[in-house]
């Protein structure tokens, strides 16, 4: 017999992986090698929130992407490293982010896109 509410179960850790290369695409490619992202053309074009969240929700996609990434959240200075914006841009940008409930933060600190998020992420990135 099929319960009509086990429909409704998903994991925590389903992440829908279209969703997800759509909103990444446009910007970026991921690189296996170096476990970090290849900041695209439009990238440049970009503010410094958008470029957070794309690189937050890259992460996401090399977690599920069995690239070795040890875990998805990135701290404040991860952001600014790999993303070539200043520490003095991106943590103001990731205090927004959290408060427009884009991103979040776990209990070690660190930021990620949560999965119930994706769709609001790539919804702020195609707003003009």
């Amino acid at each position: 017999m099929n319960d009509e509410l086990e429909s409704l179960v998903v994991s925590g850790k389903d992440i829908d992986r279209s969703l997800v290369a759509e909103t990444l695409g446009p910007y970026i490619r991921l690189d296996r090698d170096a476990c970090n992202i290849r900041p695209l053309d439009r990238w440049n074009n970009l503010k410094a929130q958008a470029k957070i969240l794309l690189y937050l929700l890259s992460r996401k996609a090399m977690l599920a992407l069995d690239f070795g990434l040890p875990i998805e959240g990135a701290t404040a200075g991860d952001v600014a490293n790999d993303t070539g914006l200043r520490k003095g841009t991106v943590n103001p940008a990731l205090r927004v982010l959290l408060s427009d409930r884009l991103i979040d933060q776990a209990k070690d600190g660190r930021y990620f896109v949560p999965n119930h998020a994706i769709e609001r992420v790539k919804a702020k990135l195609t707003e003009k």
